[in-house]
């Protein structure tokens, strides 16, 4: 690795009540639109969902557009 080439830091993983919260939507309608494939998520090992805010964002854009 060369030097002073830092790696770039991981995006957080956002769990459904924090997007909610964040989105101003409720736990309910995160989970409807992941469901749906409207909301790109992450599917954990035991059916958790994990959301990347830089995702959902690009989502909610292509919406509005």
């Amino acid at each position: 690795m060369s030097q002073g080439l830092a790696r770039p830091e991981p995006e957080r993983l956002l769990s459904a009540d924090e997007l909610a919260s964040i989105l101003g939507m409720s736990l309910d309608w995160v989970y409807e639109r992941a469901k749906a494939r409207d909301l790109p998520s992450l599917v954990l090992p035991g059916g958790r969902r994990k959301f990347r805010y830089s995702e959902v964002r690009e989502a909610l854009d292509r919406w509005r557009a």
